[in-house]
């Protein structure tokens, strides 16, 4: 199945549209204003990029290396690339759809892929359900796209968030009949008890994931747990994080309620995925321990026009819907770290820069723009040495050069970033320029 899915991903690659420009010895943004991922008050100057990362930034003009490639940014923003913290590029078929082939579900991946990338995305944290060849077919060029800190297939306990097996599909340790395509396609892995635990995530970490993604309660897109369930049992998470920290990494966590949370952050979770149903206690619990809550406001208000959802799956949506606006609050209210992520699944990734408006209620533009740049990149840095790509996430000297020209000011306006074509004329991935519109 391996061999079937890397293939899958060079004939998206051969069907994808833009590869990077020519590589130059040095490149000097011009007359730009910059915004570091971190202070929102703007430095006009100049960045020098060299050998895919920042070389120099200076508050007046920089004299470009022979043979350098010179853009004048005409006073536009320069900003760090964007990050999204909650991506699955494989979880791209409608929800009545997840039986599609392999071949087809490669072939989609590798065009959410590209969009992400042209989107002004240079790097994502696939949540669960993509293999890691995925992120290394991007490394070496076979495909277009942001670099992927991979999670590998989810883990989930029987009848959890992640058993997507259809009705009557056999149970793959309780029958001799096989497995289900679900299964089998390398989205999750069903696992019961601690040695199972244990094996899946090494299993996971073999394959190159940088961090580990569990199920640790109901969820809405998913027909044999509701909302309210409890999944891993506390040994069954101790067994992940144990796992995942011997590797020096991570485990981040899908779960709505409280009761859910409180388990996972008691237990050694570092990062709650979602978290809407959370309460004043445990928010403060998380705040005490250092936990992000990586949270996501765009798909859950989408609600009804989410592709190929059931009537219950629906109804799950409204009941966690209920609890955002008291989520974000407490977010803000303990200071929690949250970064920026969409969850935009079942083809809706080409409406990921909305998340940018939907987040504008709750939190201010430069709020947004740090979620999206440097406090995102420090939640990836939490992946330790699996982290094979440097620093990013702030324009800063030595920092590898992820870099995006804003046409418009989104510290006064968030809205021009949902309009990527328009609103981000320049987009560069380590130093190489994916896209130049100002020529």
């Amino acid at each position: 199945m391996r061999r079937i899915v890397i293939i899958a991903f060079g004939l998206a690659a051969l069907v994808a549209g833009p590869a990077a420009f020519a590589d130059s010895p040095a490149l000097v943004f011009q007359n730009v204003r910059i915004f570091d991922g971190v202070s929102d008050q703007l430095r006009s100057g100049s960045v020098l990029v060299t050998d895919g990362k920042i070389a120099a930034i200076s508050s007046g003009g920089i004299d470009a290396p022979a043979g350098a490639t010179v853009i004048d940014g005409g006073g536009r923003i320069l900003s760090p690339g964007f990050i999204d913290l909650h991506a699955h590029l494989t979880f791209q078929a409608p929800r009545d759809r997840l039986t599609m082939h392999p071949w087809v579900v490669g072939a989609v991946a590798g065009n959410a892929a590209e969009t992400y990338l042209m989107s002004g995305f240079t790097t994502i944290r696939d949540a669960g359900g993509t293999h890691p060849d995925l992120a290394r077919a991007i490394d070496s060029g076979l495909l277009v796209g942001p670099r992927v800190y991979p999670s590998g297939a989810v883990v989930s306990q029987t009848s959890g968030h992640g058993d997507f097996r259809l009705p009557h599909d056999p149970h793959p340790m309780l029958s001799n009949s096989g497995v289900s395509h679900t299964l089998v396609g390398g989205a999750a892995v069903i696992a019961d008890g601690v040695a199972q635990t244990l094996a899946a995530v090494r299993e996971n970490l073999k394959h190159g994931a940088t961090q580990i993604k569990i199920m640790g309660g109901g969820g809405v897109a998913s027909d044999y747990d509701p909302i309210h369930t409890l999944q891993p049992s506390p040994e069954e998470i101790r067994a992940a994080v144990q796992a995942a920290s011997d590797w020096g990494t991570y485990v981040m966590a899908h779960s709505y309620t409280a009761a859910a949370i409180r388990r996972l952050v008691e237990n050694g979770v570092k990062v709650i995925e979602h978290g809407l149903l959370i309460d004043d206690e445990t928010a403060k619990l998380v705040a005490e321990k250092g936990v992000v809550i990586s949270t996501q406001v765009k798909v859950f208000q989408m609600g009804a026009e989410l592709p190929g959802m059931t009537d219950e799956n629906r109804a799950k949506m409204q009941q966690v819907l209920a609890g955002q606006d008291n989520l974000l609050a407490l977010i803000k209210k303990y200071g929690i770290k949250t970064g920026f992520g969409t969850d935009l699944v079942f083809g809706l990734y080409p409406l990921i820069n909305q998340e940018f408006a939907a987040r504008a209620p709750y939190f201010s533009n430069a709020e947004i723009l740090r979620q999206a740049t440097s406090e995102s990149a420090e939640i990836i840095r939490m992946a330790g040495k699996l982290n094979r790509h440097g620093n990013f996430g702030e324009i800063r000297e030595g920092w590898v050069a992820d870099l995006v020209l804003i046409d418009g000011d989104p510290f006064e306006d968030i809205t021009v970033l949902t309009d990527p074509d328009t609103a981000l004329p320049v987009i560069m991935k380590a130093g190489k320029i994916y896209k130049n519109a100002l020529d």
